[in-house]
């Protein structure tokens, strides 16, 4: 597993702004526009833990978790949701998904995941 943080999300300027903020308290990271990148970087990287945006085109965050989980059943994935729907994020949490956290989220609600995961 690598020392890498994956950020999945289509909002660019959150991305960006996520990015900057891990990247100056010491975070590797990689980010992704869309849940196809996002898996594309996961299996290229094994990164230690992933944050994904749920709602985005094409795959969703749970679909995205799901794939993930196919690769690597050990993946630490976190996913970020304005949106959350219930049934899914029950079956997801009872495959392995660590936390769905609600937006709008902080930097600070980030590292503290980040930490609380080992990391």
């Amino acid at each position: 597993m690598g020392n890498q943080i994956l950020l999945i999300d289509d909002d660019v300027d959150l991305l960006e702004s996520f990015e900057e903020s891990l990247q100056l308290v010491g975070y590797a990271v990689i980010t992704a526009t869309s849940g196809e990148n996002g898996l594309k970087l996961f299996i290229e990287n094994d990164p230690c833990i992933v944050f994904s945006d749920v709602k985005m085109p094409e795959m969703d965050g749970y679909e995205l978790f799901l794939k993930i989980r196919k690769f690597n059943p050990s993946a630490k994935v976190v996913l970020i949701t304005g949106y959350e729907d219930e049934e899914k994020t029950n079956i997801a949490k009872n495959n392995g998904l660590l936390d769905v956290l609600s937006k709008p989220i902080s930097i600070n609600t980030l590292s503290d995941t980040i930490k609380k995961n080992g990391y």
